[in-house]
């Protein structure tokens, strides 16, 4: 399951004393982000950056302003995005062809890319909270590295918009891009504003009053409750893969399989903080490629949505080609509504277990490096 990607305990990044000493200051309304930038592997890139940042490349009518300042940052898992504005155009940049990516290894936090459209530059740019391989992108062309200290404070803003589903009460800006050439002539920080807590939006829609379905890992149960009436042809396949009544092929032995308890002993093979959890992929592949030897529809309920922490639903890879990936969300998620059919709510206590499995050390690829297990699933009344 392919789906938007969060957040990772910090970790120190150690900048090269042979690059750029050429520095990207970025102000923000939670606190300054400072990045090293790679003119000398990167330099149409990161000409275009500080063109944007100084006001040297003109957009739409405003020329002489600076692109970036203003600005609203998203949140995304692993990373926040930035130079996002509507309706506006940059010259400059249609002709301007991605720089070759070269080296696209997102192998350390504070990594900063340009991310590119259809192999043309933008002035959108992603600054990464972990190492995170699923960035990978011949459309992601790496420019710069900030550093240790700035890490925290991406994290920080990562949590706060991915915890809100991009939508807090109040916006996290970039305030100011200042390019400077050393720590030193760097301008004094913009205050930061205190922001207030993210609001629950209120719940609607229908409350699941199927069976209980308690997934007992090696971290704690998730007790989720099922939406049996919403949802049928995905929750009962869920429960004829739990139980072992329903047959599914093994992709690895292509021999069909029955009677044999679909979930027990499978690994959380994906885990991403302020986001999801994932399992149920035999091959621990996690992009919902694998075949088990049947797909199913997507099932849809007006009302029934990411509205709230805790669902249960089936990852895919793609609309309608559900088999038997599963994954627990952490927050509200409004951009997976209708793509991904929900079949339970899990309660307050287990919530908290998803965001401790979910924020356990990981590799770049998202898998923790300590197996969490699902050791039986069992379904009560």
């Amino acid at each position: 399951m392919r789906i938007p990607l969060a957040l990772i305990a910090v970790v120190a990044v150690a900048v090269s004393p042979c690059l750029s000493a050429q520095l990207a200051v970025m102000d923000t309304s939670m606190g300054r982000v400072t990045c090293h930038l790679f003119a000398d592997r990167k330099p149409a890139t990161t000409a275009m950056f500080v063109g944007l940042a100084k006001g040297n490349v003109a957009w739409s009518s405003d020329a002489g302003k600076p692109f970036y300042d203003g600005t609203v940052l998203r949140g995304s898992s692993g990373a926040i995005s930035g130079g996002l504005r509507t309706g506006v155009t940059v010259k400059a940049l249609a002709d301007s062809p991605l720089e070759d990516p070269g080296d696209r290894n997102f192998d350390a936090p504070g990594l900063l890319a340009m991310v590119g459209e259809k192999g043309k530059m933008t002035p959108r740019f992603t600054i990464l909270d972990h190492a995170n391989a699923e960035s990978d992108s011949p459309n992601r062309s790496i420019f710069g590295l900030c550093d240790a200290a700035s890490v925290k404070v991406v994290q920080e803003i990562s949590h706060r918009l991915t915890s809100a589903d991009n939508d807090p009460s109040a916006a996290v800006k970039l305030l100011r891009v200042a390019i400077v050439d050393d720590d030193s002539s760097a301008p004094p920080p913009l205050s930061s504003t205190p922001l207030s807590p993210v609001a629950q939006a209120k719940l609607q829609g229908p409350e699941p009053t199927g069976r209980v379905a308690v997934f007992h890992t090696s971290m704690g149960n998730l007790s989720c409750r099922l939406f049996e009436k919403e949802s049928p042809i995905a929750v009962q396949t869920f429960l004829g893969l739990a139980d072992g009544t329903k047959d599914w092929t093994n992709p690895k032995t292509h021999a069909v399989e029955h009677g044999v308890r679909f979930y027990d002993g499978m690994i959380f093979d994906r885990v991403l903080p302020d986001f999801v959890i994932q399992t149920g992929d035999i091959t621990n592949d996690p992009s919902g490629a694998t075949d088990i030897g049947f797909r199913f529809k997507n099932e849809d309920t007006p009302g029934l949505t990411y509205d709230r922490p805790g669902r249960l639903a089936f990852g895919n890879n793609g609309k309608d080609t559900n088999n038997s990936e599963l994954f627990f969300s952490e927050h509200p998620m409004h951009r997976l509504d209708g793509g991904f059919t929900i079949i339970g709510q899990c309660d307050e206590a287990s919530v908290k277990r998803i965001e401790a499995i979910a924020c356990v050390p990981r590799d770049e690829h998202n898998r923790p490096l300590t197996p969490v297990v699902i050791r039986s699933v069992t379904i009560h009344n």
